[in-house]
Parts: C-alpha cells; structure tokens; sequence
C-alpha cells in the first residue's frame, strides 16, 4: 500500500511538471493548469489590490494592472512578466503619461485635437522610456493613456508612486503564487544566473527587495506623515536601482 501511494503520488507530482511546463503554461497553449490556476490567479491578485488600495487609501488606477495581474499568473514565462518590467513599466509610463497630458495642453490647449493629441503623446513617450529603461511592459501604456482621457483618483504628483506601489503588490503575488509550481522569474537569456535562489541579477534583487519592503511601509501610511514619507522615498529608491542599473552594463559592454 505504501508504495503504490509513493507511485501516485510520483506520477501526480510528474503530471504537475508537466502542466506547468513552459512549454504547456503558455500562450498558444489552451492549458487546464493555465486556465484553472493562471485565471484564479489574476482575480484573486486583482481583488487583493483592490482591498488593499481601500484599507490604505492609496489610489490606483485599476485597468492597467488588471492586465498585469493577468500577465504575472499566466504569461509568467514571458519577459514582460519580469519584476523589474512590471514595476518600472508602470511607474515610467506614469510619469510618460503626465508629461503627454502638459505637453499636449501646451501645444494645443484647447481645439478637438487635443485628447488624440495627449493620448498619442503620452504613449509615444511611454514606448520610449520604458524601452530606455528596459522595462516593456504592455499593461503601462493604458497607464501612461489614462491621465489623458479620465481625471485621476489621487493628485497628480502620486500617480507613479502610488503605480509602483500596486504593481510591487502584483509582483510580491507572483512570487508567491507562482513558485508553487515553477521557478519564477523564469530564467531566459539574460538572467540565467541563480542569485539569492532567483533568475535575477544582485543589483535587481536589492532593486525588487526595497520596493517590496517599500510597498509594506506605504500600508501603514495612515501610523504619520513620517512613515508616509519614508514609504513614498523608499519606493523612489528602489525604482531608480531597477531602471538605471543595466546603464552601468552598457557602459562597460561599450
């Protein structure tokens, strides 16, 4: 009897191995394990933001990271779903997207060209930043977009902050969530180096751990103006070590 529960259980576990797969838990690929675990996934992630923006009062702008919870359970493969993409991604497109919004009102404050004017504005310069940074992330244009067409439920100033702190939210699920079955992030052609049991670069780990610690710190806002402060700083902090560490790469490639 033993032994046959050690072989179900063998074959079950070499069943999961396989569903996960990166070749199986995909895209292109209609996947029960993607389906059941990737979409439960997304709207539990979704749903844990959204209570968690409500208890903390810390606004988000809901569209764009419900597409990147969606990518960061079932796209986890793919180097948008990167820690470093998702973070960035969003808070780059974020300040892309108010520079669009006062570029435009400077040019043309007032005709019916202003809106396709801002919009385009906003993620043309959300295209480039976010590849000068290397941070492509799809879901941040609609953040970069949104600032053009519908007011912002926080002021202005806190928009990419207040991104960066629900994008961090995203990543902390994924790791979680994700690491029960696979490795993740997933290793690819530039991060095939474990660090810290992780595919990712020293430099990026320290980058994702001070937006995490960050992100916890923002929760408890409300405690003073101090914490508020330290939280908002540390995120600042960790979202400049993730986006301008590859510049130094560059530079000694170079």
């Amino acid at each position: 009897m033993h032994f046959r529960s050690a072989s179900v259980q063998f074959r079950l576990s070499k069943l999961c191995r396989e569903e996960f797969s990166k070749e199986l838990y995909r895209p292109g690929v209609i996947s029960l394990a993607r389906i059941v675990w990737g979409s439960l996934g997304g709207g539990l992630l979704l749903g844990l933001i959204a209570i968690l923006s409500g208890k903390t009062e810390i606004k988000v702008l809901y569209p764009p990271l419900a597409a990147t919870c969606f990518i960061n359970t079932t796209c986890v493969f793919l180097r948008v779903a990167r820690p470093k993409s998702v973070v960035v991604g969003h808070t780059v497109a974020s300040i892309c997207g108010l520079a669009g919004v006062w570029i435009g009102n400077y040019i043309d404050p007032g005709t019916e060209f202003i809106i396709p004017l801002k919009l385009g504005l906003s993620v043309l310069l959300a295209a480039v930043f976010m590849q000068i940074f290397d941070a492509d992330h799809p879901p941040a244009a609609a953040t970069a977009a949104i600032p053009a067409i519908l007011p912002l439920p926080m002021p202005w100033y806190l928009l990419p902050l207040h991104m960066a702190w629900g994008a961090t939210i995203t990543v902390i699920f994924a790791f979680i969530w994700n690491r029960i079955w696979f490795e993740f992030p997933a290793r690819d052609s530039d991060n095939y180096v474990k660090n810290a049991g992780l595919y990712m670069e020293k430099v990026q780990i320290a980058g994702v751990a001070i937006c995490i610690v960050s992100c916890i710190i923002m929760c408890f806002q409300s405690i003073s103006p101090t914490v508020r402060i330290i939280g908002l700083c540390g995120m600042t902090v960790g979202n400049i070590i993730l986006g301008t560490h590859h510049f130094k790469i560059l530079s000694q490639v170079n």
